[in-house]
């Protein structure tokens, strides 16, 4: 009976909840870097995550791409990034949010950015459409990445800059088991 109970419970949850999942092969997560001698990026379209809806609204998210595949079309300055970053031990930099709150085409993220083993809180925005079947999330935001308890790398004895824009598009499509 008490299972019964937590069965009927649940069925209005089960049947408006949704999970949507990224399509990795039309998404990606860019970085953009910079030097006072020149600037760089990388581009991950190795991107995995799933974001879970309630009643047409998104809930929850998880987003993750591997640090090994970001590619800024230099094989030596990404050589030497995955030494800096201690891709072996931190291989992954993830996002997770429960705080989402949808205005229109915007959504507002609150949660906790992961990279180089140290969490930090982030607030983004980033538009939400749903165009045909899929939805898209598309946005960006900055970090800084002595926050994350990374030693910055020189190049002419100069440091790169403690700032790197974050930019991502990640299109997702409804998961059905």
């Amino acid at each position: 009976m008490k299972n019964l109970i937590y069965v009927l419970l649940f069925i209005p949850v089960m049947l408006t909840a949704q999970q949507l999942r990224v399509d990795s092969a039309n998404s990606y997560i860019t970085y953009e870097a910079s030097h006072p001698v020149h600037d760089w990026s990388g581009t991950s379209d190795a991107v995995q995550g799933v974001i879970i809806m309630e009643n047409d609204m998104p809930t929850q998210m998880a987003i993750a791409a591997t640090v090994s595949s970001f590619n800024s079309k230099n094989s030596n300055r990404d050589a030497h990034a995955l030494e800096v970053l201690d891709a072996l031990r931190f291989p992954k930099v993830s996002f997770y949010s429960d705080e989402i709150n949808l205005d229109g085409e915007a959504l507002s993220l609150s949660g906790k950015l992961k990279f180089h083993g140290v969490s930090i809180s982030l607030e983004t925005k980033a538009s939400w459409i749903k165009v045909q079947e899929k939805w898209i999330l598309e946005g960006a935001f900055d970090v800084t990445p002595s926050k994350f308890d990374i030693k910055l790398p020189s190049f002419m004895l100069v440091k790169m800059r403690d700032n790197m824009r974050i930019s991502f598009r990640l299109e997702l499509r409804t998961f059905v088991p």
